[in-house]
């Protein structure tokens, strides 16, 4: 299942979309296919998962995914950043971005009930007070200069 946070790789598609609506050399936002549903858990409940797990003795052989159980697809989330960062920027359907045909998962969402069942566990993050979170760590490292100016649309 999909974690973002601070720190995560722009490999992943919540910090891509959070750097360009921040950063104020990108005139738009450029993606791919918007319309893939993700289940997106903030990554301190993820590694909260991995910590109860590796404490617990659990069964081998049974399945325990760690995820929010709560299906976003990634045009909403582009929405929820755009608003929660004040971006009015363009978004552009980038061709490049898109993903060879049968290759993208079209939905992919956790059933946490096992790893809830036997240690406990579940996400408490909100999908927007991870993203504000996300969003202000991205807006300090750009302040401060700290971002590498190679992606794509920089040239």
């Amino acid at each position: 299942f999909n974690t973002y946070g601070p720190r995560q790789s722009e490999r992943a598609i919540v910090p891509t979309i959070i750097r360009q609506a921040l950063d104020e050399n990108c005139p738009a936002i450029m993606v791919g296919d918007t319309s893939p549903i993700r289940d997106l858990t903030f990554v301190e409940d993820t590694a909260a998962a991995f910590v109860a797990a590796g404490a617990a003795e659990l069964e081998f052989g049974h399945a325990y995914n760690a995820g929010s159980q709560r299906a976003v697809s990634v045009s909403d989330v582009l929405e929820l950043v755009l608003e929660l960062s004040g971006t009015r920027k363009p978004v552009r359907r980038d061709e490049s971005r898109m993903r060879p045909q049968n290759s993208e998962v079209r939905a992919l969402l956790a059933d946490s009930s096992n790893l809830e069942s036997k240690v406990g566990w579940r996400a408490h993050t909100s999908l927007r007070d991870g993203l504000e979170r996300t969003i202000e760590w991205w807006r300090s490292r750009l302040s401060e200069g700290r971002v590498r100016r190679e992606m794509s649309y920089m040239t």
